[in-house]
């Protein structure tokens, strides 16, 4: 049985706004909350910790970028990309931090941008849980140093990327993404996590796993960062999901 998303909607007088929420309403799978105010947001998000935030401007700008910047210090793990900004065309926000922003939207939306928008996004809480114990269990068994920074990064790569498939393709900003949480460069994370690859492309391994021996098989050359990101990523979702079914 699928669980609802809770969608959290901040915004006051916005009848096209209004209209596309009405035919979420319609759809069985949401759980519909709304506030009217920067300190309701506030209030109401974290006391049900929305799968979706849908923040609009007609809170006024100003509201918006402290909104924002004072949600984006809860540490939500995997929930840090959730909001879905509505903007007037031609406003300019000025935010400190982005990392909850999933998408931007400017009024009057276009055909069912902002409509597909939320329900792609939906999608995204229907995959099952990994944890991080999950990701080190997995590298443990292939021979990683859990204490280099390399891993750490690494790690974290591999449950954006398992929450986010479709940045898989983009490994520059994933780099990016986790460069900025460390306060430092792309190229210093690329570089820690190739360095900590070298133990694995080093040595001989026994998988447990005939599908992760596959995955990984490289024919006899050593696999890069973003090869190795792609392919466990791809491992750990069919083997989550098979515990789910």
């Amino acid at each position: 049985m699928r669980m609802m998303v809770n969608l959290l909607v901040a915004n006051k007088n916005t009848t096209e706004l209004d209209v596309l929420v009405q035919n979420l309403a319609n759809d069985k799978k949401y759980n519909i909350e709304h506030t009217f105010s920067e300190n309701d947001t506030i209030y109401k998000y974290s006391k049900i910790n929305p799968d979706i935030l849908l923040l609009d401007d007609s809170l006024s700008e100003k509201t918006i970028e402290n909104i924002i910047n004072r949600l984006s210090i809860f540490q939500l793990d995997r929930k840090k990309c959730n909001t879905i900004l509505t903007l007037e065309n031609g406003n300019f926000i000025r935010l400190e931090k982005f990392s909850k922003i999933y998408s931007i939207f400017y009024k009057p939306f276009e055909d069912n941008l902002l409509y597909n928008a939320i329900t792609d996004l939906s999608d995204f809480y229907y995959t099952p849980d990994i944890k991080p114990y999950d990701v080190d269990t997995l590298l443990a068994s292939l021979s990683f140093n859990c204490f280099s920074n390399g891993y750490k990064y690494l790690e974290e790569a591999i449950i954006y990327c398992y929450y986010n498939q479709d940045a898989l393709e983009k490994f520059d900003t994933i780099l990016e993404i986790v460069g900025y949480k460390h306060c430092i460069s792309k190229e210093q994370v690329r570089n820690a996590i190739r360095a900590c690859l070298k133990s694995y492309n080093s040595v001989s391994h026994n998988y447990f796993s005939k599908d992760l021996e596959m995955l990984l098989y490289n024919d006899g050359n050593n696999i890069t960062p973003k090869q190795f990101l792609q392919r466990i990523v791809i491992y750990l979702s069919h083997i989550k999901k098979k515990e789910k079914d």
